[in-house]
């Protein structure tokens, strides 16, 4: 008798041995899966939630002199932030960390001003809104002029060219008594102000004092360069210090810093509204005119659902200044929890936009065939876009095209698809004109931001690209 085990049969190991083989591949199958999802689906959670914040967290190194050590805000100071650095904390804002609320706040800012009866009375008198046509064409240069202010660098002489022309059309109502200071600056405070609001209501982080103060600093620019009058906000100040040594030397006001002029202008244009902001015809008359525009590249089934998130996000003193009505409680329960969705599926499942996914609104460079620059994105009529097979053809075009809306190209030469040149922006019947006015103005401008750039003592601050510093037009290094 040896010591060997028998072996079993060869027709039974064929039928134990696919079952045990299937029986651990499940197994082993289950394991790997289940492994892999415990060890992926956390590491994704952890990786986005640290990605989101690193543009906020990079302040510190790339503008280490507004913080204090211990990653704070630095309140002496903000109140020396340079335009420079400002702006490029505003265009982190406005194309990386909150481009698509961002921009349609501005257009919203843009809207609340219709509900002051002598901004309203003569958008209506100009004739700008009594067709779809004129209307969008007015709310596309709007748009364009404010981007080209905003996102250009203040070194660069384009943003200037910009603001001469929204200057020079603003110019001739304003000799004719028909737009007043507390109007110009009720804009202003809206374009500067109302992009906070949206942020910290709907986004997936608020806004920081620093990114504010950023913000303040480059409106109350732009607002000195339009001349904008200042003066009525100082009674709304609440940080305004007076310095002196006791001995009757004088006295010196504290340096403001942009933080504490966003505050100020906050509580002017509270007062403002409670002032100005009350019904009358022209203020529904405008509202509707544009609602209407907004939605005429909706589907049809789909405009009344649009009116009524319009009216949600409107507010109650603003229905009241336009006669809206009341939109019913499930339209403003369901915009709510859809806005929130959003900003969870952002903070916890969506990976920040990196710098290759940044759209550019405006092109950054003229055609070299037209010398013209065009516009990249549209919601109302494509005015300004080139036709291309994308913009022709892409999802939102193929949507557009079902709602009977107009696409790049269509129309020929209508929605001018070669481009703007910004001497020309405007009403049609402008076309071409104050072009000498605007050179002079340009000129002045231009003397006065080389001054308040000299403060940042260089063009581009705080590490701009070296591409930066040689298109830097003003005599700094």
């Amino acid at each position: 008798m040896n010591g060997t085990t028998p072996s079993p049969p060869d027709g039974l190991l064929s039928a134990i041995m696919p079952s045990i083989t299937l029986n651990l591949s499940s197994i082993s199958l289950g394991l790997s899966w289940t492994t892999i999802l415990t060890i992926l689906v956390p590491s994704y959670l952890l990786l986005v939630r640290h990605l989101r914040f690193q543009r906020l967290r990079s302040y510190r190194t790339r503008f280490p002199q507004y913080f204090l050590p211990d990653g704070t805000p630095n309140p002496t100071n903000l109140s020396k932030m340079t335009l420079q650095d400002a702006h490029q904390i505003i265009m982190d804002l406005t194309q990386r960390e909150f481009p698509y609320l961002y921009q349609r706040s501005l257009f919203f800012a843009l809207f609340k001003t219709y509900a002051i009866p002598s901004i309203s009375s003569l958008l209506l008198a100009t004739g700008q809104l009594s067709s779809p046509k004129t209307a969008s064409k007015r709310a596309t240069d709007t748009e364009v002029l404010v981007l080209e202010i905003l996102t250009n660098p203040p070194w660069e002489k384009r943003g200037l060219e910009a603001l001469a022309r929204m200057n020079w059309l603003h110019g001739r109502w304003q000799k004719a008594g028909r737009i007043s200071d507390g109007d110009m600056l009720y804009t202003l405070s809206m374009f500067a102000l109302e992009p906070d609001r949206w942020i910290n209501r709907w986004e997936w982080r608020d806004v920081t004092e620093v990114e504010r103060c950023a913000t303040g600093v480059v409106w109350r620019e732009v607002g000195g360069l339009m001349g904008i009058g200042f003066e009525g906000l100082e009674r709304f100040s609440e940080t305004k210090e007076k310095k002196g040594d006791g001995k009757g030397d004088g006295e010196k006001e504290k340096e403001e810093s942009g933080l504490e002029w966003m505050e100020k202008m906050e509580r002017w244009s509270e007062w403002y509204e409670e002032t100005e902001m009350r019904y009358e015809e022209s203020n529904e008359k405008v509202a509707r005119h544009t609602v209407d525009l907004l939605l005429l590249n909706q589907l049809k089934v789909l405009r009344g659902l649009g009116k009524g998130f319009i009216r949600v996000l409107m507010g109650r003193r603003l229905r009241e200044a336009m006669n809206f009505p009341e939109p019913p409680q499930w339209q403003e329960k369901s915009l709510t929890w859809f806005l929130y969705f959003r900003r969870w599926l952002l903070l916890h499942l969506s990976p920040p936009r990196f710098e290759w996914m940044v759209l550019h609104k405006l092109n950054k460079d003229a055609d070299p065939v037209t010398g013209k620059y065009n516009y990249n994105v549209y919601e109302l009529d494509p005015w300004y876009v080139k036709p291309t097979f994308w913009s022709r053809w892409s999802p939102a075009a193929l949507l557009r095209r079902l709602s009977g809306a107009p696409v790049p190209g269509d129309g020929g030469s209508r929605y001018q698809p070669e481009g703007y040149s910004i001497s020309e922006v405007g009403p049609e019947k402008l076309k071409g004109q104050g072009k000498e006015e605007i050179k002079e103005m340009v000129k002045d401008l231009e003397r006065r931001r080389m001054e308040v750039l000299a403060k940042g003592g260089s063009c581009p601050a705080g590490g701009g690209a070296d591409g930066d510093r040689r298109r830097c037009p003003m005599g700094l290094a």
